[in-house]
C-alpha cells in the first residue's frame, strides 16, 4: 500500500544530491499528465500533476504535489507537501504529510521523516534512514522503515536502497529492495533509470477486492531535457508486474527551472 509522495523517477535525482550541492540547485515547477495500461481489466491509470521544489534560502527546500488520477476504477485527488533542511554541510532532515480523495485507492494520509547525513571530503556519499506510515481508507495501515545509500559524482548519481514494511490486519511483513542511477547534469539533460522488486502484504486495487502477499518487480527511466534557458520536458516510462496484472505507463510534461 505504499504510495511515494513524489514519483520515484522524479525525486530520485533530487534527495540523492549532497547538501552541498542541493543548497546551490535552483527550483522547479513541473506540469504532467501520465496514462498506465493495466491488464486483466483492472482498470487503467491516467491523470494530470502539478510537482514542485522550491529552495528557500541556505537550510531549506519545499516540496510539493498536486494529482488527479484514475487507479483501478477509483477516481481521487492527491495533495502532499514536504521540507529538507540542512543542519549544516554533513546533516539533512526530510518530512512530509500528504492524503487523498476517492474511495479507497489513495490513502487519507502518510507521513514520512529521514535522517540523512553527508560523508568524506567532499559530501558525495549520502546515507538517509527513514519512517513511513500510511492510513488507507479501509482498514488498511503501513508502517515502514527504509534506508539508502548515494554516491555523487560529476555526472553520475548511483543509489541502492531497500525497506521494510509491516501491513495491518495481521502484521504482514515484507522487503523490497531497489536502485537508481541518473546520469547528466542540471540545466543540460538528466536520465534516471530504476528497478526494484520485492514483496507486497496489500494493494487495494477495487472497493471489495484486496491483493496480498504477493512478489512484484518494477523498472523506470525519466527523461528531463533542458530546451535553452529555463525551459524544458519531461518524459518517462514505467512497467511494473505482479502475479495479478502487468501495468505499463508513459508520463510527459513540461517544466520551468529557475
Amino acid at each position: 500500500m505504499i504510495r511515494r509522495v513524489l514519483p520515484a523517477l522524479l525525486l530520485a535525482s533530487t534527495l540523492a544530491l549532497p547538501a552541498s550541492a542541493q543548497q546551490r540547485a535552483a527550483g522547479w515547477l513541473q506540469a504532467d499528465g501520465f496514462y498506465h495500461s493495466v491488464s486483466n481489466d483492472f482498470g487503467d491509470w491516467k491523470g494530470v500533476g502539478l510537482r514542485a521544489v522550491v529552495p528557500s534560502g541556505p537550510a531549506n527546500i519545499w516540496y510539493g504535489e498536486l494529482v488527479a488520477q484514475e487507479a483501478f476504477h477509483d477516481q481521487g485527488v492527491w495533495a502532499s507537501a514536504g521540507n529538507r533542511h540542512f543542519f549544516g554541510p554533513d546533516w539533512f532532515t526530510f518530512a512530509s504529510i500528504g492524503g487523498g480523495t476517492g474511495d479507497y485507492f489513495l490513502p487519507d494520509l502518510r507521513a514520512d521523516a529521514a535522517l540523512g547525513h553527508a560523508w568524506l571530503d567532499k559530501k558525495n556519499l549520502v546515507t538517509i534512514l527513514g519512517a513511513t506510515y500510511v492510513n488507507s481508507k479501509d482498514i488498511y495501515e503501513d508502517f515502514a522503515v527504509q534506508g539508502s545509500v548515494a554516491a555523487y559524482f560529476p555526472g553520475v548519481t548511483a543509489e541502492l536502497g531497500t525497506r521494510l514494511n509491516w501491513s495491518w490486519p495481521d502484521a504482514v511483513s515484507t522487503a523490497r529492495l531497489w536502485s537508481a542511477v541518473t546520469l547528466g547534469h542540471e540545466r543540460r539533460r538528466l536520465v534516471v533509470l530504476r528497478a526494484g522488486g520485492g514483496s507486497e502484504g496489500y494493494q487495494l486495487t477495487g472497493e471489495v477486492e484486496t491483493q496480498q502477499r504477493f512478489t512484484s518487480y518494477d523498472a523506470g527511466i525519466s527523461w528531463r531535457e533542458w530546451l535553452g534557458g529555463h525551459t524544458g520536458l519531461i518524459a518517462g516510462l514505467e512497467f511494473y508486474d505482479n502475479p495479478f496484472y502487468t501495468r505499463t505507463g508513459v508520463t510527459l510534461g513540461v517544466f520551468r527551472h529557475w
